[in-house]
């Protein structure tokens, strides 16, 4: 389901990208092609004009230079003095015959520029004229035509420039696919980063998908064994038994039902911290009295379990802290009960209480003297349902109550951490956070 999901965001969020940029390309070739027809207008005009002058300013007029000013330009060049066109072969080859261009070129400046428009002095008024025209390959020219005086007896020369537009066309089309190819490449890898970081996102739900599984799994397996107990002891219950079997029987399951409880109590604590609905009640309570009631409650188990319990309060007095109190004991209680379970008879088990809530911050240890936890177990200690023995064999606990003590934890802003005791041991500290 998760790689389904991730396929689809992935497929989404490339699409959406790949638009994004697709219309920001868009708009991006436009631009620069409306940039390279204003630069070559503005590069025809200014050929044009330079032209102008020369012919100007020049009585005679070479083919050499008109050659080189065709191949400067790459425009075809068309004279006409008085009337009288100028024979020159051209050095620009043309897809439509040149002398059919010739002849349009001259027809349309005729119909733009007037020759018997003179000042004062009788010499022609100087004109230009832009328009286009096509010759019969299809090919399509922008022409400037310019009518220059010639003395003062209305004599001029008639210069007509012709700028073939197929490179217009040619540079749009190449640029189009340069822009295309860009916008394949940036495409892939759009959608490369949209893998990437869908998968990000998608990480901590695949990985509560999972734990969730292996919960509901690990919760089964929990409670098959006392359910299967609580069946096979009811249904062995019948009057054939003698008193001691019965009353045996109806033992084993009311024992199997109260282990089913703690587990359910468990199970929706747990579910309710992963929902952040678990009820609390924070009030002002005094650490060294929690110990206190602590110590008191549990010296007794402690010593019928062959553990001495020793408690270690401040010199000092503690300030109150906020907390649930039935919540605290119950977080402390798990520790304590961790360390009886899971230590050899006869080592101690102590509860210390320091720090001063303003240098230091307040903090509890449940200290015992066992074997130890490996550090391949610390980092998976507070995961729910581990245990070092995976056999699951033990009656006594189901792999939660670490998980449970790191949830109250979280539920008081306090950090819950395990490290090695001195000499041997685990050294459970809760901490609050100032």
């Amino acid at each position: 389901m998760i790689q389904k999901l991730k396929r689809r965001l992935t497929f989404l969020m490339a699409a959406l990208t790949s638009l994004v940029l697709g219309g920001a390309l868009i708009v991006t070739w436009s631009l620069s092609q409306k940039q390279f027809e204003t630069s070559a207008e503005a590069l025809f005009d200014s050929n044009f004009s330079s032209m102008c002058n020369r012919l100007s300013d020049t009585a005679t007029v070479t083919d050499v230079w008109l050659s080189e000013q065709e191949l400067g330009t790459g425009c075809l060049l068309f004279l006409q003095d008085n009337g009288s066109a100028l024979h020159y072969t051209g050095s620009l080859p043309s897809e439509s015959p040149r002398s059919e261009l010739e002849s349009l070129a001259l027809e349309g400046a005729e119909l733009f520029l007037d020759r018997s428009n003179l000042d004062q002095n009788g010499a022609v008024i100087q004109q230009e004229a832009h328009y286009n025209l096509g010759g019969s390959s299809g090919d399509f020219y922008h022409c400037a035509a310019a009518l220059l005086p010639r003395g003062t007896q209305g004599e001029y020369l008639l210069l007509v420039m012709m700028q073939e537009q197929g490179f217009l066309t040619r540079h749009m089309l190449w640029s189009a696919l340069q822009y295309i190819g860009l916008w394949l490449a940036g495409s892939a890898l759009l959608a490369l980063i949209s893998y990437w970081l869908v998968g990000k996102a998608l990480a901590p739900t695949a990985q509560a998908l999972r734990q969730q599984k292996e919960f509901i799994a690990a919760a089964s397996h929990e409670l098959r064994s006392p359910l299967a107990v609580v069946k096979t002891s009811l249904q062995a219950l019948d009057e054939t038994q003698p008193p001691e079997r019965q009353q045996q029987l109806l033992r084993n399951a009311q024992s199997e039902t109260d282990r089913m409880a703690r587990l359910t109590d468990d199970l929706l604590l747990l579910a309710n911290g992963d929902l952040g609905n678990l009820p609390t009640h924070l009030e002002a309570v005094a650490p060294d009295n929690l110990c206190i009631e602590l110590y008191d409650q549990f010296y007794l188990l402690a010593r019928q379990a062959s553990h001495g319990l020793t408690l270690t309060l401040p010199d000092t007095a503690v300030p109150a802290i906020q907390a649930d109190a039935g919540r605290l004991k119950q977080l402390l209680a798990i520790l304590l009960n961790n360390a009886m379970e899971h230590t050899p008879a006869g080592t101690g088990i102590e509860l210390v209480l320091c720090g001063d809530g303003a240098k230091t911050p307040i903090t509890f240890l449940v200290v015992d003297h066992g074997h130890g936890i490996s550090n391949e177990d610390k980092a998976h200690i507070f995961d729910r349902f581990y245990r070092a023995d995976t056999s699951r064999t033990s009656k006594r606990n189901f792999g939660l109550g670490l998980s449970v003590a790191r949830e109250l934890a979280r539920l008081h802003h306090a950090t819950l951490t395990v490290e090695d005791t001195p000499g041997g041991g685990a050294t459970f500290r809760l901490q609050f956070i100032p």
